[in-house]
């Protein structure tokens, strides 16, 4: 996993793995301690947890941190015991590769280095015992949002006569952000409309305009399938970017259009036909043959 150099940091062995911390909060001994000493452990409970994750790896618990006096999102991720065995086999392989968590991790480093509205990460580290498969952990804080912008463009379709106008303004802004990532080098991977939250107070769906939108802040969630670019050639790189787009979709908006969006003009016929071939399952034979079942 290519993880650039001016964001990169050293871990930090502890009993029971490794750790890394924000450098911003890389001196509060309390928050080192609480890691430590396995204190993150007695908030994985019914009590903190909320909803399902849409992976069955991942637990997300939410608490109120007394060391950094914030609210926070505590994403817990570990093979289910439950799985059978050649989808744990697929993912111990592909844990050998990545670190979706540590991903997440330097993703919101990265985000935040480019002025990008995202999570703010605190720490990541790693816990493994015995008696279990290893657990990976990342802190960061809770985003004040009020809803994800798919719920958002949901509302608007229902509630305002110029939804159609609406919508697209709200898939300009969204596309804007994920022209940036890419010009920086940075690819987010699922960049759906459940992956942005709002986080701009809406007293009145049906009094929004077009114009409004320009004033939301759209915050970015979800970062474990984070990329950073390396040394891409330049064809290389339109290919992959445009791969993300597959998975850039807003209510009532088609994927050519949410391509044009994304180059800010019209797409060209190779363009479009690169963004068919992904969206058909690219190098995948398999998806091309089969329609794809939704994950339970």
């Amino acid at each position: 996993m290519y993880i650039p150099d001016d964001i990169r940091q050293p871990s930090r062995k502890y009993a029971l793995g490794k750790y890394i911390i924000h450098p911003a909060h890389a001196n509060n001994q309390s928050l080192e301690r609480w890691i430590k000493e396995l204190q993150f452990e007695q908030f994985e409970s019914a009590t903190h947890r909320m909803q399902l994750h849409s992976r069955k790896r991942n637990n997300l618990y939410s608490f109120h941190l007394p060391c950094i006096n914030r609210e926070v999102i505590l994403k817990v991720s570990q093979i289910s015991e439950h799985y059978r065995w050649y989808r744990k086999l697929n993912l111990l392989i592909v844990s050998l590769i990545k670190n979706y968590s540590l991903n997440a991790y330097y993703g919101g480093i990265a985000l935040e280095k480019i002025n990008v509205d995202s999570i703010k990460v605190l720490s990541h580290w790693t816990c493994k015992r015995q008696t279990q498969s290893e657990k990976s952990y990342l802190l960061y804080e809770k985003v004040n949002a009020s809803m994800s912008v798919f719920d958002l463009c949901e509302q608007i379709s229902q509630n305002n006569k110029k939804s159609k106008a609406i919508i697209s303004s709200i898939a300009q802004s969204l596309a804007a952000v994920i022209r940036n990532l890419h010009a920086n080098n940075i690819r987010h991977g699922d960049p759906h409309a459940g992956n942005f939250l709002l986080c701009s107070p809406i007293t009145n769906i049906s009094h929004l305009t077009p114009d409004s939108v320009k004033q939301m802040k759209f915050t970015l969630i979800d970062l474990d399938k984070m990329h950073f670019v390396r040394n891409e050639q330049s064809w290389r790189k339109k290919l992959l970017d445009i791969r993300c787009i597959r998975r850039f979709r807003i209510h009532d908006i088609d994927g050519n259009e949410s391509l044009k969006y994304y180059l800010n003009r019209p797409a060209s016929f190779l363009e479009k036909n690169i963004l068919r071939f992904w969206m058909k399952g690219g190098f995948n034979i398999y998806k091309w043959i089969k329609p794809s079942k939704k994950r339970n």
